[in-house]
């Protein structure tokens, strides 16, 4: 048996579902790349919310670390981002995960990157 096989049937159907998700919004706004680029940057929640509905197992950190991996410039709230966040006042869960938390993260990144919420990625 080889170890590096990915035995996890639902994982394996996810990557089929998601390719079948990236072709349509692909169809529907001239590629997946040009909708990402328009997709307005101050709304990181919204996009994470349409990845978790429209594709498969794209909820939560997976989806948040499929934006980093495609070069979107994109908070992905781990524990220690979490924690820093918090030592920092913001009030949110130790585990940041309920849209609320997300949205509050999202209003704190904002001052970050001004580039990247003029417009510029």
């Amino acid at each position: 048996m080889n170890a590096r096989i990915v035995r996890n049937g639902a994982k394996i159907m996810s990557v089929r579902e998601n390719a079948r998700f990236v072709l349509e919004v692909a169809k529907e706004h001239g590629s997946f790349a040009k909708f990402l680029a328009d997709w307005p940057p101050a709304n990181e929640v919204g996009l994470l919310e349409l990845l978790s509905k429209r594709g498969s197992r794209l909820g939560g950190a997976t989806g948040q670390m499929l934006l980093r991996f495609l070069g979107y410039d994109a908070f992905v709230a781990t524990k220690d981002v979490a924690a820093c966040l918090r030592d920092a006042g913001l009030d949110i869960a130790a585990a940041p995960t309920s849209k609320r938390d997300l949205a509050k993260i999202q209003e704190h990144s904002i001052g970050w990157c001004p580039l990247t919420f003029i417009g510029v990625h």
